[in-house]
């Protein structure tokens, strides 16, 4: 893998990096379980089990129940939660701080944004949306537009080909093992985000960078550009 070659793109997740969407999934879930009379799971353990996507997320919630659900009235639930997560729950998740600044940075002419997540893409392109960031991305891959989901490296792969770019030229960035190992198998380099839903810090290895506050990439990844630029002029 290329560790110091100039980016020509920056392609992100979306739960627990460029959203904090945790909270409003797990409000949307537990309201439609105990309005079916199960009980509420606690956003703890639904966290590491959204980095597979809304429904893998809602599943889990279900396997936590202390009574077995019966197959036919989980699915309707599972309906029922997409629906009231749509409807109400959606438009609460809030970007990461100074995520917006990091965008405007980033968004230059020699450098593509893109997005690669395991979340469905009409509920991603309603987050960008009430975000007002809708425009800021040249590409975006979510869930059923690759033959298999992240880890696999084929939504990646994917941004890569729409972009033109190489795998060499590309910087991922994400907060979970699923980031981390599609950007392995990818052949991409990899930017941790801290702040998001890993279930342990080892989850978000090998990284060529990791950071809490968008503030930090943005300067790494300017800084980054420029001295490989000087390198190459020297």
């Amino acid at each position: 893998m290329n560790t110091n070659g100039h980016f020509r793109a920056v392609i992100f997740d979306v739960d627990g990096t460029l959203f904090d969407t945790l909270p409003s999934l797990a409000a949307a879930a537990n309201s439609v379980l105990v309005q079916a009379g199960l009980r509420e799971v606690s956003t703890s353990l639904l966290r590491t089990a959204l980095n597979e996507g809304l429904r893998a997320m809602f599943r889990k919630s279900i396997a936590l129940q202390t009574v077995p659900v019966e197959p036919g009235l989980a699915t309707q639930l599972e309906i029922e939660y997409l629906e009231q997560y749509m409807q109400r729950w959606l438009p609460a998740a809030p970007l990461y701080a100074h995520l917006h600044d990091a965008l405007s940075a980033l968004k230059t002419p020699d450098l593509k944004l893109g997005i690669c997540t395991n979340r469905d893409r009409a509920s991603t392109e309603v987050l960008l949306a009430q975000a007002r960031i809708e425009g800021v991305f040249d590409v975006i891959v979510g869930m059923g537009d690759a033959p298999h989901p992240k880890p696999a490296a084929d939504p990646l792969l994917l941004v890569l080909e729409h972009m033109g770019i190489s795998a060499s030229e590309a910087l991922f960035v994400g907060d979970s093992y699923m980031d981390a190992t599609c950007a392995q198998q990818s052949q991409v380099r990899f930017a941790a985000h801290l702040g998001g839903y890993a279930g342990q810090p080892g989850d978000l290895l090998p990284n060529v960078f990791s950071f809490s506050d968008y503030d930090q990439l943005t300067n790494w990844v300017l800084g980054h550009q420029s001295a490989t630029r000087d390198a190459c002029h020297a």
